[in-house]
């Protein structure tokens, strides 16, 4: 693993023990201060600010308790400085929950300034049972 590879592994572990801890500032501290997130559902945050906020207001309700894994799938470099970061995610909420758990696929931009690599953008997916989305497309068709 390079050092750039290990760097970018470094965001996950960050994100991942910032969420676990219930950090909002940890977490966003992993982005850049512009950086946009387009939420599981869709919703979009635009700047480190509005991503902390919007963690700090999860941590303190719907994912209170709480506990993420952050696992990397793949890193495409398309430039030195910049990569496409594929990772896979679980959340395993309280046991008061809904749901018991969250699979997504969050993909990332990460960039590299002044040495430093940050996430830019980060578009997070969540994974949906093949049954479910069979019936969706099916209603889609007819």
């Amino acid at each position: 693993m390079t050092n750039d590879e290990q760097a970018i592994q470094d965001i996950l572990r960050q994100l991942e023990a910032a969420w676990n801890a219930s950090d909002s500032v940890g977490f966003a501290a992993a982005f850049a201060e512009d950086a946009n997130f387009i939420q599981i559902f869709g919703g979009q945050l635009d700047g480190r600010g509005a991503i902390e906020a919007s963690h700090r207001s999860i941590f303190d309700t719907i994912y209170k308790d709480s506990r993420a894994s952050f696992m990397l799938r793949s890193i495409r470099f398309v430039r030195p400085d910049v990569a496409i970061v594929f990772t896979k995610t679980r959340v395993e909420l309280a046991a008061d929950g809904a749901t018991p758990e969250i699979e997504a696929r969050p993909t990332m931009v990460v960039v590299k300034e002044q040495g430093k690599w940050q996430i830019m953008a980060l578009q997070n997916t969540k994974i949906s049972e093949m049954p479910a989305a069979a019936q969706a497309a099916s209603r889609l068709a007819t």
